[in-house]
């Protein structure tokens, strides 16, 4: 594939202006990419199978209802530790196994028909590799070109899973000490608590930590067929997207808290956070168009505790819903009525039983496709990322736990700080819109940059 990329060229007399500008930027990306890869040696390619064989009658099961609508795409986490220890690629590995043998569906594969699981133990992608990159250097400046190099190839934002490993993960080792651990899992079989669960299961079993096996959803809650084949859902992407990462510290958390008292009653952090960026996207996109735009927030939610009986924390596979916030009025988008606003959709989501609930999700499955149809349309998830900071596989909880940077625009995904205290925001939007998103902003961030761990602009061609 170098070779290949070495001896590209292009015939440039022949060209029009438009196609001879798209050729440059494609050999000049080609010629940027292969620098890169030059600095990656990967040491080893493997696949991690389940220590004990999956039971015969556990061999195949449809995906759920919720899995079923979910997105054919897969989670790219980072975790970041300090550890100069070049052995935990062995520890990593060994407690894989074992702990595949309770999560054996991520094992399996996806059959053609698209809902239909073989848990037939081919196991998952396991890489390990070296960069010629300092990690104090990468916390600084975390380049999406740096970060791609941190996943095994192919599977950063990979689309369909069918055929494939549900999960992938690399262990990088940086220059002068330091680890990086890469997950990316399909969504198809994993939500963000699902993963969250998980690498935590994986990381307690190199300390000795005994833990239950989790309940796979797909197989423990009543199977509802969709009765039809669910359109395909497809993400807008841009030509210039900016992927940026703040913090929204405490202090700054009190300030939002106060400046909406007496209108909402102990207001969360999540949905403070989450009104202030939406409010700080729809001002730029005013500014940038002259005009205000009507606009929807999908809010995506946990829904495990909310029906009844409850679900159980450690429950594996997609269950996770949404409601929509929806402004067709400048009038409405103050900060107080925002957060009024999502305070209501999550009143409104309530607590129903498991069987009514799933029912009436079928029921409105047919809407999902056109909220992402809107142009208009704000996506935002919490991950509870605090347990994410406790994943000691024995040499540490990570320094740092991020997403890579988002491929879809008019994104937020939220986590929680270190100490449980702020916010961290990874928002994507496009170039012009973001660098008027960040002069709305520039008063509730974090102006320690030890804290923003180097929020960076890119753009992508």
């Amino acid at each position: 594939m170098h070779d290949d990329a070495r001896n590209l060229n292009f015939n440039f007399s022949r060209c029009s202006m438009k196609d001879f500008v798209a050729n440059a930027l494609v050999l000049l990306l080609t010629n940027f990419l292969y620098t890169q890869a030059s600095k990656m040696e990967v040491i080893s390619e493997e696949f991690i199978k389940p220590s004990s064989p999956t039971p015969d009658h556990l061999k195949t099961f449809k995906l759920s209802l919720l899995d079923q609508l979910t997105l054919h795409t897969y989670s790219p986490v980072i975790l970041l530790y300090e550890s100069k220890t070049d052995t935990c690629s062995d520890v990593l590995k060994e407690s894989l196994s074992k702990t595949l043998t309770k999560y054996y569906p991520f094992a399996g594969r996806l059959r053609e028909d698209g809902i239909t699981i073989d848990c037939n133990d081919e196991g998952v992608v396991f890489v390990k590799a070296r960069i010629a990159c300092r990690l104090s250097d990468f916390l600084q400046n975390p380049k999406y070109e740096t970060q791609s190099l941190l996943f095994p190839e192919g599977y950063l934002w990979k689309g369909s899973c069918v055929g494939y490993s549900f999960l992938a993960a690399q262990v990088t080792y940086f220059e002068c000490g330091g680890v990086a651990l890469t997950i990316s899992i399909s969504h198809k079989v994993a939500d963000a608590p699902s993963l969250g669960i998980f690498l935590s299961d994986w990381a307690a079993m190199p300390r000795g930590e005994v833990r239950p096996p989790p309940m796979i959803l797909a197989t423990s809650i009543p199977y509802l067929d969709l009765a039809y084949i669910m359109p395909e859902i497809e993400l807008e992407m841009s030509l210039t997207l900016v992927t940026k990462r703040y913090v929204v510290d405490a202090q700054n958390i009190a300030r939002l808290k106060q400046s909406v008292t007496g209108l909402v009653e102990n207001p969360t952090k999540v949905a403070l956070v989450t009104a202030l960026l939406y409010k700080c996207a729809i001002t730029a996109s005013t500014t940038k168009t002259g005009i205000f735009k009507s606009s929807t927030l999908i809010q995506l939610v946990n829904m495990r505790p909310r029906v009844e009986p409850p679900l159980p924390n450690n429950s594996i596979g997609n269950f996770t819903w949404y409601f929509t916030t929806s402004n067709r009025h400048q009038t409405e988008t103050s900060l107080g009525d925002l957060v009024i606003q999502l305070k209501k959709g999550i009143k409104e989501l309530g607590v129903s039983r498991l069987d009514d609930w799933l029912h009436g999700v079928r029921e409105s499955a047919n809407s999902v496709k056109q909220l992402f149809d809107n142009l208009d349309v704000y996506r935002c998830s919490h991950v509870r990322g605090g347990s994410f900071y406790q994943m000691n596989f024995g040499w540490g909880n990570p320094k740092w736990v991020t997403i890579a940077d988002v491929l879809v625009k008019n994104t937020f995904i939220l986590y929680d700080t270190p100490d449980g205290s702020g916010v961290e925001a990874v928002v994507s939007l496009e170039e012009e819109h973001m660098r008027l998103f960040d002069e709305e902003l520039v008063d509730y961030v974090s102006k320690n940059q030890n804290l923003q761990l180097g929020s960076m602009t890119r753009s992508r061609i």
